[in-house]
Parts: C-alpha cells; sequence; structure tokens
C-alpha cells in the first residue's frame, strides 16, 4: 500500500496527537498501523516534533528572535538544535529554515553584526568584527604550494 504524501488533515493531526498524549513519544514504526493512519513513522515522528506538540511557538519570529539567532550562529555556527534551545517553543528546524530563508543572505554591515552580537548595546572594548566575503576564501594570505612533485 502506498503510504499518503502532502498535507496533513485535521483529523490525522488529532489521531496522532491523541495516541502520543495515551502512550508517549516511542516506537514511531508502529505508530501509523497503531492509530490508522496512512503515514510512515518518520513523518509521524517529524509531525508530532516540528508542528503538533504541545509547546511549539507558532507565527513570525521576533526582532529579539532574530537578533539572538544571528548572535548563536556566530557562535557555534549551524547546530540548529542547540539555537532553538535558546528559543523556548520553536524548533530547530524552524530555526534552520528561517535562517536560509531570511538571514542567510542578508547583508549585515560591520555596525550591524556588531550591534546584533553586542545586544545592541555601546560596547567600546569590543573589537569590530571581520565580515568575510566569498572573495576574500580566495584572496587569502594562505601560502602557495612550491612547485608539484608531479612536474
Amino acid at each position: 500500500m502506498v503510504k499518503k504524501r502532502g498535507a496533513w488533515s485535521a483529523e490525522e493531526d488529532k489521531k496522532l496527537v491523541d495516541y502520543v498524549m495515551q502512550y508517549g513519544e516511542k516506537r514511531w514504526r508502529t505508530v501509523p498501523d497503531l492509530v490508522g493512519l496512512n503515514r510512515c513513522g518518520k513523518s509521524c515522528r517529524l509531525r508530532w516534533l516540528n508542528y503538533v506538540k504541545p509547546g511549539i511557538k507558532r507565527g513570525n519570529i521576533s526582532k529579539e528572535e532574530e537578533h539572538l539567532i544571528i548572535r548563536l550562529h556566530n557562535l557555534i555556527g549551524n547546530r540548529w538544535a542547540l539555537i532553538a534551545g535558546r528559543l523556548p517553543g520553536r524548533t530547530d528546524n524552524e530555526i534552520k529554515n528561517y535562517w536560509n530563508t531570511y538571514l542567510k543572505y542578508k547583508s549585515v554591515s560591520n555596525n550591524d553584526l556588531n550591534s546584533v552580537i553586542c545586544g545592541g548595546s555601546a560596547v567600546v572594548s569590543a573589537p569590530p568584527l571581520k565580515v568575510f566575503e566569498t572573495r576574500d576564501l580566495f584572496t587569502s594570505d594562505i601560502p602557495q604550494p612550491s612547485a608539484s612533485r608531479f612536474s
């Protein structure tokens, strides 16, 4: 039998929530058969974790949350679960998608980045941050290898 794909119905969400509330978050492979969903276990797990689990914050990301995402990403990189852990109710998937959609290519000047990283306050002792451009990767002071041994 082919598993259903695409949007979840309210009825499917209710079945999933009722099951997890009664039996807990475990054995996701067996959930679809036990609940009567024509979905795979992975789809049920992801739907629960990213959309219907109680406590998930829906809606637009605030400016404060955006600044925190930028600050944390600057410190720890693409570790979305760690970043989401600092934003109650936000999922790692939501943070990753927000970064890739709105922030990844946003041009940020040194002053803007320093303001965000320093929490908007004037910190005199903080050195300015270097914002690297792609071209910087190719014009760096990395020593070039001498003559090839295969010449």
